[in-house]
């Protein structure tokens, strides 16, 4: 019972200490929904209905990547650096509650950007897909990040402060434009277009894109995402036990 009720007070104080780090709501809620805006409004992308909706969703995932990577790779790391995770070894917290703390408030922290690109597509883009097919959009892009959230903490776990910050910014920009989240995969090369459908921001971002394109979410090409998912946290496992 105890651990039950540190484990909700310290989710709780992690959120507020979050949303409080200026930078961190800049980098991983403003700029995908501002990138999204320019590419769309600015550039005239909006025009093209279809790619206003399948961009709505690549900003979306390359912010909720971005959460998960900052707020559980680089925080980790920082803390673990700190001396912050031994001190909270003395209290009824322990590493597995603080990891799976860690891994909930990231995900409640996606949130906030997953709303804000959906209600830009919607409100300034026009996007139009079924209600059933925005709620679904959700839990979607949540699934989506646990890959990303899954190496974030075998980044945490590896590395140790800013080492662990260069790591995530690598990773985050790799996924991200390789995977085709900032450029649209259909104006790859062959090449490039066979190397993003191997990764899994492209096959997070085709559950989304299916789902706006008024289609089932789920494909032949999502076993590599799920072959992805079960790795990174068989990985981010390994380094877990390994550090504690």
């Amino acid at each position: 019972m105890r651990g039950a009720i540190a484990l909700f007070t310290y989710t709780a104080f992690e959120i507020r200490r979050t949303l409080r780090n200026v930078p961190f709501a800049l980098y991983t809620i403003i700029f995908p929904a501002g990138f999204y805006l320019l590419f769309t409004v600015v550039f005239g992308g909006a025009s093209q209905h279809s790619y206003a909706a399948h961009y709505m969703v690549s900003m979306a995932l390359y912010g909720t990547i971005g959460a998960g990577l900052t707020g559980i790779g680089t925080q980790i790391a920082f803390e673990r650096r700190g001396g912050w995770t031994r001190q909270l070894s003395l209290t009824p917290l322990r590493p597995l509650s603080y990891l799976a703390m860690k891994v909930g408030s990231a995900l409640i922290l996606t949130l906030p950007v997953i709303v804000l690109i959906m209600g830009a597509g919607a409100l300034i883009n026009d996007v139009r897909i079924s209600p059933a097919s925005w709620l679904l959009l959700v839990p979607l892009l949540w699934l989506a990040s646990l890959p990303f959230t899954a190496l974030g903490i075998a980044i945490a776990y590896t590395f140790r402060d800013e080492a662990a910050n260069a790591v995530t910014v690598i990773f985050l920009f790799l996924f991200s434009i390789a995977g085709g989240l900032w450029i649209p995969p259909q104006v790859f090369p062959p090449w490039m277009r066979h190397l993003a459908e191997a990764l899994p921001s492209y096959r997070g971002a085709d559950l989304g894109w299916h789902v706006v394109d008024g289609q089932q979410p789920f494909t032949p090409g999502t076993l590599i995402f799920a072959a992805w998912l079960v790795g990174l946290f068989a990985v981010a496992g390994w380094r877990f036990r390994r550090a504690t």
